[in-house]
């Protein structure tokens, strides 16, 4: 991925593409190289842009953000998803990271923490606002290991054989920080953050973050 991230804006919603266009333009490292009215469009639009970030409207005509993204996962190249949405539902954000959307952001947040959103995809992190993560963090734990496949006892014996910095990592993990901001915290390089991460996955057999999040909680429930 280059310096700049270029970001795809699907909205069925002019003026919601306008401002979204106007706060990236605020930026010097993220540009919006394409727009779309719904799924369709965008991934007419995917075919002709070198795209990093879809930010996608979740409720459009013809194609929502939902089955875009199951679109999407059919590619060869994945670009990062991020779902936003007016209405805050948590039916349509456990499927959007179910699905491996990398983000679940409110049309009402202010327009950096939108920016920062981007940025934070795209180093790893997974984004979703902080009315949001209560609930998610909360539909999580109750997920039983008889429908997530989890044997609760056999992750919480993984958790007892992590080292302290991979328990340091994994705690921010579970908070939804990205690699840098991890870095920040604990005063690693991002390279030693990218590891670690990596390591934690393996040992937990997880095959992506959010995955990993939802055995550890299960494990400690």
């Amino acid at each position: 991925m280059s310096s700049t991230i270029n970001v795809l804006l699907v909205d069925d919603s002019p003026l919601v593409l306008s401002s979204f266009r106007h706060y990236f333009d605020t930026t010097e490292d993220i540009e919006v190289v394409a727009v779309a009215s719904n799924g369709e469009e965008a991934l007419e639009q995917l075919a002709l842009h070198d795209v990093d970030v879809v930010l996608a409207d979740i409720h459009m005509p013809t194609m929502d953000g939902p089955t875009l993204l199951e679109n999407i996962n059919l590619l060869e190249r994945r670009p990062i998803f991020i779902a936003v949405t007016a209405f805050d539902s948590d039916r349509t954000m456990l499927r959007i990271l179910r699905l491996g959307g990398a983000g679940y952001v409110l049309k009402s947040e202010r327009p950096r923490v939108l920016i920062d959103a981007v940025r934070s995809a795209t180093d790893g992190g997974m984004v979703v606002s902080p009315q949001a993560m209560a609930r998610l963090v909360t539909h999580l734990r109750d997920e039983r290991p008889a429908h997530s496949r989890v044997d609760p006892l056999a992750e919480a014996m993984k958790l007892q054989t992590l080292t302290n910095s991979e328990k340091s990592v994994l705690t921010l993990l579970c908070r939804g920080m990205s690699n840098a901001e991890m870095a920040e915290e604990l005063n690693y390089s991002e390279s030693t953050i990218k590891k670690y991460v990596s390591s934690i996955i393996d040992q937990f057999g997880a095959t992506s973050r959010l995955n990993l999040v939802v055995k550890v909680l299960n494990a400690e429930y």
